[in-house]
């Protein structure tokens, strides 16, 4: 599963038909909240996934993959993985492609953690 939320949900539909020629089976997750965390949603949402992808566009140090990432190590049993921006001023119009995720970089994520 990936995990995500606003421009991530955007780029991991993005992401989806390259997953897919790889053979990787994804379901994308999009939050629609995101304070409090819906924990049990997102443990609902994910049931069944062998993986876990959590795609935030957001810095990586205080970003919400960080309560992600607790969320699912404490409460599932699968691998899990987090693509975030680079923990850098977050640049607007053609700048941002230097510190925010892409597809590309979120299919190489999906690919490397289910290669695991």
């Amino acid at each position: 599963a990936i995990v995500t939320f606003a421009n991530g949900n955007y780029l991991s539909h993005q992401a989806l038909p390259r997953l897919a020629a790889a053979g990787i089976k994804t379901r994308i997750v999009d939050m629609r909240w995101l304070s409090p965390l819906p924990a049990d949603a997102l443990i609902a949402a994910t049931k069944g996934c062998r993986h876990i992808l959590i795609v935030d566009e957001t810095r990586q140090s205080g970003g919400v993959a960080e309560a992600l990432m607790a969320l699912f190590t404490e409460r599932c049993d699968v691998p899990t993985a987090r693509l975030t921006a680079k923990d850098s001023f977050i640049a607007t119009g053609p700048a941002y492609a230097v510190t925010m995720p892409s597809a590309g970089d979120i299919v190489s994520a999906a690919t490397a953690l289910v290669a695991k």
